[in-house]
């Protein structure tokens, strides 16, 4: 007798092999020359606009045009997303001719769609389509027209967008890294475009926004009593041996201390520069906090010394006080 639940998860298995081989076809197909043209075409019309970026699309195409906008939000390029219907009762003020439209339309035949570039054409914004058919309404009468190449949705019930929804989406991210690459687009445009989350203060934040500069300088022929009730004061388990200067010469943790007392160390005979660590890991106050992280914890410590170029000191980042602020690696 055949378990009904083993050949359902076979069946079931194979509807999921195929649906991933026709969206591996759908990406697939993008790579063609005549369709990377049309896509380089676009960000080129869209990187020399004077106005924003409208997308339109209705139903998933809507969906995909939203993601889209998003997207394109995030890397500066200012964007819209205008519903067909609303456009058609009021909200067309949003439309300049110095902006370009996108609209997004699998069959390129979608009536709304078609209306809405009919009514457009009164403002004479650069138009651009994305759909699967280079022949359609859409992609005859705009300005630029940029085809998925889709022939199939990979749906059991083939009316239910899905290789097209996934090949738009590929276009448009498409369009995405081309502007990128045309406007020399780079990680701190993209931090400053998002100050307010962990990406941003992975980007933007730097050792100077988290040190700690309240560290008491020891001296190099500070008893190592002395050198630990310093530490204990500054309060980040960390003594920096500086000269009269200013220049770091050594450092001695917490955990240096526990050690030295396990070992019977006089404390107040043994002096700071006969134990401490000379030439400690630093890091200048304008590197990235997320670098000073990374050394923390490849190097398996808690903190590190802050100096400029010329050893002199600026203050100490803790691991915990990175930490506090959302980083991590």
């Amino acid at each position: 007798m055949t378990n009904r639940r083993d050949q359902t998860v076979d069946d079931t298995g194979d509807v999921i092999e195929q649906t991933l081989a026709v969206q591996r076809s759908a990406i697939d197909r993008l790579d063609d020359d005549l369709t990377i043209e049309e896509i380089i075409s676009a960000a080129r019309v869209i990187d020399d606009a004077g106005g924003q970026v409208v997308f339109s699309g209705v139903g998933k195409s809507g969906d995909v045009a939203k993601k889209i906008t998003a997207t394109f939000n995030s890397i500066g390029v200012s964007s819209n997303f205008l519903h067909p219907v609303e456009a058609l009762h009021g909200d067309l003020g949003v439309v300049s001719e110095e902006d370009v439209i996108v609209l997004i339309s699998n069959s390129g035949n979608t009536d709304e769609m078609v209306e809405l570039l009919q009514v457009i054409s009164a403002f004479d914004p650069t138009t651009v389509a994305i759909t699967s058919d280079s022949n359609s309404k859409l992609g005859t009468k705009t300005d630029y027209h940029i085809d998925t190449r889709v022939d199939e949705e990979g749906s059991l019930v083939d009316l239910v967008p899905m290789a097209s929804a996934t090949a738009t989406m590929v276009v448009g991210d498409c369009i995405a890294n081309a502007l990128m690459q045309l406007q020399n687009f780079e990680e701190e445009d993209f931090g400053y475009l998002h100050p307010g989350g962990t990406i941003g203060k992975r980007l933007l934040l730097d050792v100077s926004d988290v040190m700690y500069e309240v560290i008491p300088r020891t001296e190099p022929d500070d008893t190592l009593a002395q050198a630990a009730m310093k530490m204990s004061k500054g309060g980040k388990g960390i003594a920096v041996v500086q000269n009269d200067d200013g220049y770091v010469l050594g450092i001695l943790t917490d955990g240096d201390i526990r050690r030295l007392i396990e070992s019977g160390v006089d404390f107040h005979d043994k002096v700071a520069r006969d134990v401490m660590i000379k030439d400690p890991i630093t890091i200048s106050p304008d590197e990235p906090a997320i670098r000073a992280l990374n050394i923390i914890e490849d190097n398996d410590i808690t903190q590190l010394v802050v100096t400029q170029n010329d050893d002199s000191f600026q203050g100490v980042v803790h691991f915990h006080d990175i930490i506090q602020e959302g980083l991590s690696t």
